[in-house]
């Protein structure tokens, strides 16, 4: 790891030509001019629209954006992806969708310091009933599972030591649907040092979700499958 770098920005996104721009602009200005050593990478996850020539453009023009191009496989193996490359002491993980301000960033990165993992809590959120329903499921599969208690454990909004990832990704296979999830209860279950703190929530100001009904419920079906894996992983 380089101890040039503090924070890796890790960012993953497919077909957001509508919001990828002002996504990558915030947080250029919110958080690269703020931290200052700072890397900012973002994994395009074989998107089919303008998302990668946009993403072309806009790093060519900054030379802390490092852009990944992979072939699709999903929100969570870009995450791992970009997490994987991520070479700063602190490890920030964010959506390219926008629906939590950047300004929140602040609040949690005055935390990171004190703190292996600093999770946002999403208030009022702005998302489909489904969706609402699974952040319920979840939350109670994980007290049934795994002991632990997280507000909000999935949320797309977290600061990391790169340290704790490198405790972890051992028990986080490269297919994992969602990582920053498994990452999340790792954290709770191995005693680190974790804080939740609230953040805003909007509707998407652009684009659509990528999993749409029985595609989601086909993609519950394999995390929940995937999380049994990963209970048993970490017990032993």
């Amino acid at each position: 790891m380089s101890n040039e770098i503090q924070l890796s920005v890790v960012m993953p996104a497919y077909n957001e030509e509508g919001t990828i721009e002002e996504a990558v602009r915030e947080v250029q200005q919110v958080v690269l001019d703020t931290v200052g050593s700072a890397e900012f990478i973002v994994v395009d996850d074989g998107s089919k629209d303008a998302t990668s020539a946009i993403l072309a453009k806009l790093a060519a023009s900054d030379q802390r954006l490092h852009v990944i191009t992979q072939v699709n496989q999903g929100h969570g193996p870009a995450l791992r992806n970009g997490i994987e490359h991520a070479t700063g002491a602190f490890i920030f993980l964010i959506d390219s969708d926008r629906q939590i301000p950047i300004e929140a960033f602040n609040a949690l990165w005055a935390e990171a310091p004190d703190h292996d993992l600093v999770m946002g809590v999403r208030v009022q959120r702005h998302d489909p009933p489904s969706r609402l329903l699974l952040t319920k499921v979840v939350k109670g599969a994980l007290q049934a599972l795994f002991g632990v208690d997280a507000k909000d454990a999935n949320v797309p909004f977290k600061i990391l030591k790169s340290s704790l990832w490198q405790k972890a990704r051992e028990f986080i296979p490269a297919d994992t649907l969602a990582p920053s999830l498994f990452l999340a209860v790792f954290a709770l279950r191995k005693a680190a040092a974790v804080v939740e703190i609230t953040v805003p929530h909007r509707e998407r100001p652009a684009g659509t979700s990528s999993i749409k009904h029985m595609k989601l419920i086909r993609f519950c079906l394999k995390a929940f499958k995937q999380l049994g894996a990963f209970r048993r992983t970490i017990s032993q």
